[in-house]
C-alpha cells in the first residue's frame, strides 16, 4: 500500500484559524521649519557697492511640538553661515566677497 495522508505521531493540525486583535496607540512627530516670509531682500550688492560683504540674517520658526536641528546644504563658496554665537560674539561678516 501507498501511504498517503496524514496520521501518525506527528504535532495535529489545527482545524480552525485563530486572529488575535492588538489594541496599538502611539503617536508621530515630523519637524517642520517654516519662514515667517516668504523672500528677502539683500538691497544692491556687488558692483554697486564696491563687492562689500553683505551680511543679513533670518529667523527660523520650529512649528513642531519638539526641538529640531536644520542644516544647509549645496550652498554656493561665497556663502558663509555664521551661528547665534559668532554673531553674538561679532564674528566675521557672511556673505561673499569676490570682486575684480
Amino acid at each position: 500500500g501507498g501511504g498517503g495522508g496524514g496520521g501518525g505521531g506527528g504535532d495535529p493540525v489545527p482545524s480552525s484559524r485563530s486572529l488575535k486583535a492588538v489594541s496599538l496607540r502611539g503617536s508621530i512627530c515630523v519637524s517642520l521649519l517654516t519662514l515667517p516670509r516668504p523672500s528677502l531682500s539683500l538691497g544692491r550688492v556687488g558692483y554697486t557697492d564696491g563687492w562689500r560683504d553683505a551680511t543679513f540674517s533670518f529667523d527660523l520658526h520650529n512649528e513642531s511640538a519638539v526641538p529640531t536641528a536644520c542644516r544647509f546644504t549645496s550652498l554656493p563658496p561665497e556663502v558663509e553661515v555664521l551661528s547665534a554665537a559668532d554673531d553674538a560674539a561679532g564674528g566675521a561678516g557672511g556673505g561673499g566677497g569676490g570682486g575684480g
